[in-house]
Order: structure tokens, then C-alpha cells, then sequence
């Protein structure tokens, strides 16, 4: 009788020391670590609510609300990760998950209307900048899935570990209704902006470019040959360099036409680089350099005629210099860019490391010997005006 008395004062003992423990929380942290969930969520709403793409730098405002994004991804994982039975849950802990839930689905929301915005300003902004877009934006979609799976096993953990579930049970459930409803649109949100941030990618073989590259080969080469058959004579000095200069310019739009159509393509592309297109960029460099030397042909040839012909027709001549001189060294830049663009978007670069570097080196060769003779050209058309008084 004794030991039963003993063995129930024991058991009485125990069961008040555990009726004196705090009961465990919803979270192994506090309240409070949920209101700064919430609270974190509410930031990030109101950072994408405040982003507009057309007026902002991607760089800028777009990677902080993806940073934040990332943040809050983490702080709801380790929330999650700390959840453990029992659990006592109360009204405000489910108002708190709510929140979340409702935030949550605002955020996909919003995240799905910025993707439309990037495809917009894909039109208009450089390559450089819509990549990272493309890049941030997928990323915040990650993050908002993440988020969204950890809101979620929140719920069904505080459905399974509740030590109070009968008396919460119809506070639950609302709360297990308002997940499953929510789920279905965060996740059409999450998918829809992860396709029109896709949308902008795809992947151009740089084989497309090669008529193009051939065609201004072509046309840059004939138009050197065109050049180097003028004849330089006080007669015809005027009319002479007026032509030259007309196909000059006419060959330098079509230079600007092709980089144009490059800069659209590497602000939605990839590239894969091929032997051909980078043959074709030294080629061009060559022709370029040929365009150069015809041009210093005309200062030798003008100089020795200058003294022997009308003012007149040497100054419209030597306006004329200057505009050729000023639409090669244009080209040399523009063919340059062009090289850039292309490296930029190229997704085997390590495989074509050698032979970019070549063209790279080649490249810059043939452009600083057209750009000698390009100011060459301007320094003797812009002393001629001067010295004779034109």
C-alpha cells in the first residue's frame, strides 16, 4: 500500500511538473518571428507594386526585390524546419499563416505581371539588360514556389501536430481551405511568369547570319574596287568624290541594318559559334581596312591636284573626304559592336575561346589601321579647307 501511495505521488508530481512547462509554441521561435514573416512578405509586395520596368534599372530595384524575395524563402524554410509536436495552436498563429497565404498569392501575382512588362521592354532595352531581367525574374519565381511549398507543409504540419485540434478543428480547416484555393493560382502565377520570362530566350544558330555577313563582303568589296578605279582629276574631282561618298554611306546603313537585327536577336538568344562566322568577322575586318586604304589613295592623288583646281570643287571635295572618312571610321565601330554582341551571346565560348581570341586580335588590327587612315583623310580635308582659304 505504501509503494502504491509512492508510486502515485510520483505520477502526481510528474504530471503537475509538466502542467507547470510553457506549452510549445506554434514555432520553435516565437510569435514574433512570423510576424516578421508576414511583415517581410507585406515588403516585398510593395516593392513589386512600386517596379515599373519601362522607368527603373533592372539592376537596381529588380534585384533588390529578388534579394528580398530570397530572404524570406529562408526565413519561412527555417520556420518550417522548427515546427515540432505538440503544438498549441491559437487564433492569432493561424491569422499569421492566412497572411501569408493571401501575400503569398499577391506576390506570384505581381511577379506574372512584371514578366509582361520585360517582354515589353525586351523592344527597346539592350541585351545586357534583358538578360539579367530574365535571369532576376526567373529567380524570383523560384524563390516564390518556395515559398508558397513551405506556407503550405506549414499548415499540414500545424494539421497533424496540434495538440488543441478539436477545439481549433473549424479554425483549421478555414485555413486548410484558404491554402487550397490560393495554391492552384500561385502556382498558374509562378508558371506563367516563368514562360514569358522564357519567351525571350532561345537559341540562334549564328549559321543565320551568314548571308547577311556574305552580302556585306560582297558589297564591301565591290564598293572598294569602285573606289580604287576613280580617276582623281581636277575636272571631275567633285562629282567623283560626291559618288564615292553617296555608296560609302549607302554601304554603311546596311552595316547599321545587320548590327540592328544582331542587337534584337542577343537581347532574346543564345548563340552557338561556329569557324564560318568568325572567318566571316576577320573577312569583313579586311575589307573594311581595303575601304581605308582606297580613301588614303584619294589624299595622295587630291593633294597632287590641289593647286590645279577650282576652289570650289576642292571644298565640295573635301566635304565630301570627310563624310566617306567619317562613315568608315563609323563602320570600323559598328563592325566591332557587332563582334561584341555576338561574343555575348555565345553559349560555347569556351569551346571557340582560341579562335575568338584570333578574330579578337585580328579584328583590332584591321580597325586601328582603317582608323590611321580615316584620321589621316580628315586631317589633310580639314587643313586643305583651312590653308587655301576654302
Amino acid at each position: 500500500m505504501k509503494e502504491l501511495i509512492k508510486q502515485t505521488s510520483l505520477y502526481l508530481a510528474l504530471v503537475a511538473g509538466v502542467a507547470s512547462m510553457p506549452m510549445q509554441s506554434a514555432f520553435a521561435g516565437t510569435q514574433e518571428d512570423l510576424n516578421a514573416a508576414v511583415a517581410k512578405s507585406q515588403d516585398l509586395n510593395t516593392q513589386l507594386a512600386n517596379l515599373n520596368l519601362a522607368n527603373n534599372t533592372l539592376c537596381g530595384p529588380m534585384e533588390i526585390a529578388a534579394t528580398t524575395a530570397h530572404q524570406l524563402a529562408d526565413s519561412l524554410s527555417k520556420l518550417n524546419d522548427n515546427l515540432a509536436a505538440p503544438l498549441h495552436i491559437d487564433t492569432t498563429m493561424l491569422n499569421s499563416v492566412d497572411e501569408l497565404i493571401r501575400q503569398n498569392r499577391t506576390i506570384a501575382t505581381a511577379a506574372a505581371g512584371l514578366s509582361v512588362q520585360l517582354n515589353t521592354l525586351s523592344l527597346t532595352a539592350d541585351a545586357f539588360t534583358i538578360k539579367n531581367g530574365i535571369t532576376t525574374m526567373l529567380s524570383l519565381s523560384d524563390d516564390i514556389g518556395t515559398m508558397a511549398d513551405r506556407i503550405g507543409e506549414m499548415s499540414d504540419k500545424i494539421l497533424v501536430m496540434s495538440d488543441n485540434i478539436g477545439l481549433m478543428a473549424d479554425r483549421i480547416l478555414l485555413t486548410q481551405e484558404l491554402q487550397n484555393q490560393n495554391v492552384a493560382l500561385t502556382q498558374q502565377s509562378i508558371l506563367q511568369t516563368q514562360t514569358n520570362a522564357l519567351s525571350l530566350v532561345s537559341v540562334v544558330q549564328d549559321t543565320s547570319y551568314s548571308v547577311s555577313m556574305s552580302n556585306l563582303i560582297y558589297q564591301g568589296n565591290l564598293l572598294s574596287t569602285q573606289m580604287k578605279a576613280v580617276l582623281i582629276n581636277p575636272l571631275t574631282l567633285k562629282t567623283s568624290m560626291s559618288d564615292i561618298a553617296t555608296k560609302v554611306k549607302t554601304y554603311q546603313t546596311t552595316v547599321a541594318t545587320l548590327l540592328s537585327q544582331i542587337k534584337t536577336d542577343a537581347a532574346k538568344k543564345t548563340s552557338y559559334i561556329n569557324t564560318s562566322t568568325l572567318t566571316d568577322f576577320n573577312t569583313l575586318g579586311v575589307t573594311l581596312n581595303s575601304l581605308s586604304i582606297a580613301l588614303n589613295g584619294y589624299v595622295i592623288a587630291t593633294d597632287a591636284i590641289d593647286l590645279i583646281t577650282s576652289k570650289t570643287s576642292l571644298y565640295d571635295a573635301m566635304l565630301s573626304m570627310l563624310r566617306m572618312s567619317a562613315d568608315i571610321g563609323l563602320m570600323s565601330n559598328q563592325i566591332l559592336e557587332m563582334a561584341d554582341q555576338i561574343l555575348a551571346m555565345a553559349d560555347n565560348i569556351g569551346v571557340a575561346a582560341d579562335q575568338i581570341l584570333v578574330t579578337q586580335q585580328l579584328g583590332n588590327t584591321n580597325v586601328a589601321s582603317s582608323q590611321a587612315y580615316v584620321l589621316g583623310a580628315q586631317t589633310y580635308a580639314i587643313n586643305t579647307i583651312k590653308y587655301t582659304g576654302l
